[in-house]
């Protein structure tokens, strides 16, 4: 009987199991996982298990980081559905009894290599007892709790030998990272849904945290060019990533001024400027628009601006011909809150005169 598998739709069928990841691509998987979104991985050592590095998730400390990793092989000792995790005789079992503290941490992951398009990842208890049978050296876990993580991010369960087991995607690895404490706990305990609302609002959180310390290490380390330069590197960074997300969904995809949709085409366009804004007001959606090229020209250079109703308000540097060319008057008026009239009333002050 063959064994069941995540096929490319995301759905369980029997079939083969994936023959991958190797060594070389799982040491790949964790380094561009960690490496994406702001993540800052360092001196990032794969010649050997445990790998190592320092990692900063966008929490308060970096983390002294060892993780040991191996592929998901086919279980099916108990039913078509079970993959094992298969720990290699030659890993000292000491070395799994590291301290899990707010800045060093040990994490113990398998990686299904999942047809569906991206690695799915489990992680178990480093100090569980249940993990070091006599005669045996592996944890299982069942594909449906590996496509749970498809559908929820993240996913808890237990498995047949009771051990806590968490399915995730890539994205949750480094807030699982964070969250974890020994015994492998998460602060929402047990139910998956209440897993994770938390690790997905923590990865929010974290991801601007580290969106603004990666933006102002390139700027610190920029200290020789103009203001001007330096607002543009930011608005190239910032405008690319985790902000541009926030304002693509805020403003579905669209320009607030126009109906240009093509995503390649908009811009993520500050109110207030990164350089004068606080920390909570860098990302706040409502310090942002979504614009086409050709507005956001008109807007970062402080040629138009926005009154508290949402109408447009035009600098008297521009001529009536010059409006008009530019497409000034076509203009609508936008949705003004309370939130952003705050940010718009500072751009106003700015408006060129």
């Amino acid at each position: 009987m063959p064994n069941n598998q995540i096929t490319a739709t995301g759905s369980i069928a029997p079939g083969p199991d994936p023959t991958g990841p190797s060594s070389k691509e799982i040491h790949q998987i964790l380094f561009d996982t960690l490496n994406k979104d702001g993540y800052s991985l360092k001196n990032w050592s794969c010649a050997h298990q445990p790998y190592h590095g320092i990692l900063y998730t966008g929490a308060t400390n970096d983390i002294d980081l060892y993780i040991y990793a191996w592929r998901i092989i086919p279980g099916y000792r108990k039913s078509p559905s079970e993959k094992r995790i298969e720990i290699r005789n030659n890993v000292n079992r000491n070395g799994f009894i590291r301290p899990i503290t707010a800045t060093e941490k040990t994490v113990l992951l398998g990686i299904y290599d999942s047809p569906h398009g991206t690695p799915i990842f489990a992680a178990w208890a480093a100090d569980d007892p249940l993990n070091f049978h006599p005669h045996q050296r592996s944890v299982y876990v069942d594909v449906e709790d590996l496509q749970a993580a498809i559908t929820e991010g993240i996913h808890s369960c237990f498995n047949r030998n009771k051990d806590k087991i968490f399915t995730f995607l890539p994205e949750y690895l480094g807030t699982y990272i964070d969250l974890v404490t020994a015994s492998n706990k998460l602060p929402s305990g047990t139910p998956s849904s209440s897993l994770a609302t938390t690790v997905k609002r923590a990865t929010t959180s974290h991801k601007k945290a580290r969106t603004i310390r990666s933006v102002d290490d390139i700027l610190a380390s920029m200290s020789k060019i103009t203001d001007t330069e330096k607002d543009a590197v930011t608005k190239q960074r910032v405008g690319q990533g985790y902000f541009k997300e926030l304002l693509l969904n805020k403003y579905s995809c669209k320009c607030a001024l126009c109906s240009i949709s093509t995503k390649s085409m908009l811009v993520a366009s500050h109110i207030k400027e990164w350089s004068v804004a606080s920390n909570t007001e860098k990302l706040d959606e409502n310090n942002g628009l979504l614009l086409c090229a050709h507005h956001d020209a008109l807007f970062d250079k402080h040629l138009i601006s926005f009154d508290s109703s949402g109408d447009v308000i035009v600098s008297p540097t521009l001529s009536a011909s010059e409006q008009t060319q530019l497409g000034i008057p076509s203009i609508p008026k936008i949705t003004m809150t309370p939130a952003m009239d705050v940010y718009m009333a500072y751009h106003r002050a700015h408006l060129k005169k």
